[in-house]
């Protein structure tokens, strides 16, 4: 198993981020114009939400919202689950896998530093995790 940590895959870019009051049209633009699939949702400094694109597609889209006068902060994810900077990537895996997101904001030292996709993961430590993966699921709905 490698050892790599999530700092090290990350991408170095600005980070992309709104306001919970901001609508879900602009948080789309900005999601369009940094061609990324998710936006932190921030409040006073701190991380409130996230806002990805499966978001939009289900509690918006298919609910029959109008973007324009929805606030974010009536679809996003409140309080998402993060991921610390020097956490190893295996783990960044299996917590997506565990909670069924494909984004996962990356912390250090309390501060939101970037958002690791379930696309920046290298290949080689999905095919790694995978078994685990599987085994995991199989046993889940053997106990459904």
């Amino acid at each position: 198993m490698t050892n790599r940590v999530v700092r090290d895959i990350i991408r170095r870019r600005d980070l992309v981020r709104t306001k919970p009051t901001a609508s879900v049209r602009d948080a789309a633009r900005e999601m369009d114009q940094h061609r990324c699939g998710s936006i932190l949702v921030c409040e006073k400094g701190r991380l409130a939400g996230i806002f990805t694109e499966r978001d939009l597609l289900t509690r918006v889209v298919a609910q029959g919202l109008d973007p324009d006068a929805t606030p974010l902060k009536e679809v996003m994810t409140p309080n998402p689950d993060t991921i610390e900077a020097g956490d190893f990537v295996r783990d960044a895996l299996r917590k997506m896998d565990e909670g069924a997101f494909r984004h996962l904001p990356v912390m250090e030292g309390g501060e939101i530093v970037g958002v690791v996709s379930i696309r920046d993961m290298p290949l080689a430590d999905v095919a790694e995790l995978q078994p685990e993966l599987e085994a995991r699921h199989t046993l889940s709905e053997c106990l459904r």
